[in-house]
């Protein structure tokens, strides 16, 4: 798929909207599109009410390179859809883009192609350009690139051992660290992507060799907003999402970690303790640091009596 020139933009910034799960209008046939048909009776008095019908949702699989999206019939006519659009568009999700608008346009035009019950109208489909459809979870990416390899992966150990987030519980991984991991709200993350693409190979259908190269420099800070969060700040609805909300909303995010300033050893040192590293290196640590001996406990003066001797003395000077 040929990217435009705004979206190649988008990608050379390294930030790109990941997960989605939204629900649109279009047309389409809930029954031969659904997985199957689930029927629910509910108690009512003695008996039972009239049973409720619902769709069970079905996995639409891209042939190329094997990815897909759920995909479910709701009672109101709308689709439910929910995965990693990017990579159902592309096979890949090492670069993307922050366009949520375009990404549900594209992933809207792909399924219609794949599914002959998947039928939006013209009108629907300029709908869905204004952005007229609702987001109940949303994940933003962001790529810090480094120079190497092991200077990214020096970063995320230093996030495992050093970093935390205002009110955000901490769970470290083998390749990552959470920050709110069981929040109902929202969760920030950071992991190495070339680490990841080489355990999940199967998922990277369309990878190559130039983006796992990029992966490997790469640490992903993640930010994924839940339906709490994203009614609390009016982003609902896809009209309310931009490029540039994207990019403020994950900045915003990493811009509250808290990671000590990494010193170079032993150059940022105090000079005090610099002299004791130079010390030690060159084996002259006994002629340069002695051990202070300890103070000599004071002799008590000779013609002073113990304390319950004076006690005795003053008693007696009251009595005589």
């Amino acid at each position: 798929m040929q990217m435009n020139n705004k979206e190649l933009e988008q990608t050379k910034k390294h930030y790109m909207v990941d997960w989605l799960k939204l629900r649109v209008n279009v047309d389409h046939n809930p029954d031969e599109l659904s997985a199957g048909i689930r029927f629910d009776l509910l108690k009512e008095g003695n008996g039972y009410a009239e049973p409720m019908k619902s769709y069970k949702e079905t996995w639409i699989t891209t042939p190329s390179y094997d990815d897909k999206l759920k995909v479910k019939s709701m009672k109101d006519g709308s689709l439910l859809i929910e995965g990693n659009l990017g990579k159902f568009l592309t096979g890949q999700n090492v670069v993307g883009e922050s366009d949520v608008i375009s990404l549900v346009y594209k992933t809207i035009l792909k399924l219609t192609d794949m599914s002959d019950y998947i039928t939006p109208t013209e009108q629907q489909l300029e709908a869905i350009k204004k952005g007229q459809f609702k987001i109940n979870k949303i994940d933003l990416n962001k790529g810090l690139l480094f120079e190497s390899r092991s200077e990214a992966l020096q970063y995320l150990e230093r996030l495992k051992f050093h970093a935390s987030y205002p009110r955000f519980d901490k769970k470290v991984e083998s390749n990552g660290v959470y920050f709110g991991y069981n929040s109902k709200r929202k969760t920030f993350k950071y992991y190495h992507k070339g680490t990841e693409i080489k355990v999940n190979k199967k998922y990277q259908k369309s990878g190559n060799k130039e983006l796992q190269a990029l992966a490997d420099l790469m640490i992903r800070c993640e930010l994924r907003l839940k339906w709490s969060e994203l009614n609390d700040a009016n982003l609902l609805d896809g009209f309310s999402w931009s490029p540039e909300k994207v990019e403020q909303l994950i900045d915003d995010a990493h811009n509250r970690l808290t990671l000590p300033k990494q010193i170079s050893f032993p150059e940022d040192l105090p000079s005090k303790y610099k002299r004791f590293v130079s010390c030690f290196k060159v084996g002259s640590l006994v002629e340069s640091y002695t051990l202070a001996e300890p103070p000599k406990k004071p002799l008590r003066p000779i013609n002073r009596l113990p304390r319950t001797d004076r006690y005795k003395k003053t008693a007696y000077n009251r009595l005589f």
